[in-house]
């Protein structure tokens, strides 16, 4: 089975700071890694100091991006076509379209996104949890964007649905005003030890976030942390699961004949 994975996030950077090393090691491995990335960052921070203005900055960032997916391994990047900051003021409809859109392109097995609290709390991140929740079932229903459905592409499915989360008891060692969830609630922990120095390499791309990127590099266990990501199972589509898993691809089956 050629494994492929789909990350629905909200700025560049989030594939980096969040699930960098499980990209890194699933990419390593032969899978496809695509990410559909909803704004280009356009509010964020210019850099300490700076090393664009606010009117290049998403120009800036896209590019910091796309340096950032070349190191983890992604095979494309796509730009949904938002604004930082105002996903929570555009009707939710369009959004998913996008999202229905990338997943009926890529036909992922598996989809990335946030929790309900996006780790940071940010309101974009927020919107794209609930975004990735409908698009993972509306990208399977032929009644929903029936104009998608031309040139061979046909409703998908996705096997399961994660969010990326970390436990509330590791934040609240960091003294961070991160939201996290239970170390209980967590179903999944991917082993990620052999990818840090990547993910670690794939933050200096990130130059406008030297600033945020140092604060976390600096934190004492940090690269220890990072030898270990961890989700929550969302959605799963499979018979059954058997929790908790150390794969994103336990229990899928390899693909039908039929699938292009």
């Amino acid at each position: 089975m050629k494994k492929r994975i789909l990350l629905l996030l909200a700025h560049p950077d989030d594939e980096t700071f969040g699930p960098g090393g499980t990209i890194a090691r699933y990419a390593n491995e032969g899978a496809d890694v695509y990410l559909a990335t909803a704004t280009r960052g356009e509010v964020g921070m210019l850099g300490d100091p700076p090393v664009t203005d606010r009117a290049h900055l998403g120009e800036v960032r896209a590019g910091e991006l796309l340096s950032a997916a070349t190191i983890l391994g992604i095979r494309k990047v796509s730009f949904l076509g938002f604004v930082d900051g105002q996903l929570a003021s555009i009707p939710r409809e369009r959004i998913v379209e996008k999202a229905v859109e990338q997943i009926r392109w890529t036909r992922p097995h598996v989809v990335i996104g946030f929790g309900p609290e996006g780790v940071s709390r940010h309101p974009d991140h927020k919107v794209m949890c609930s975004v990735a929740l409908e698009a993972f079932d509306a990208a399977a229903d032929p009644g929903r964007f029936p104009h998608q459905l031309v040139d061979g592409i046909s409703p998908w499915a996705p096997r399961k649905l994660y969010q990326f989360e970390i436990a509330q008891e590791i934040l609240d060692g960091w003294d961070v005003p991160l939201a996290g969830v239970p170390q209980a609630k967590l179903t999944t922990t991917v082993d990620t030890s052999g990818y840090v120095d990547r993910k670690i390499e794939a933050f200096y791309s990130h130059k406008t976030q030297r600033k945020d990127y140092s604060r976390i590099l600096s934190r004492e266990g940090y690269r220890e942390f990072c030898r270990r990501e961890t989700y929550v199972l969302a959605k799963s589509r499979l018979a059954s699961v058997s929790l908790p898993e150390s794969d994103l691809f336990a229990g899928i089956p390899p693909e039908e004949p039929t699938e292009r």
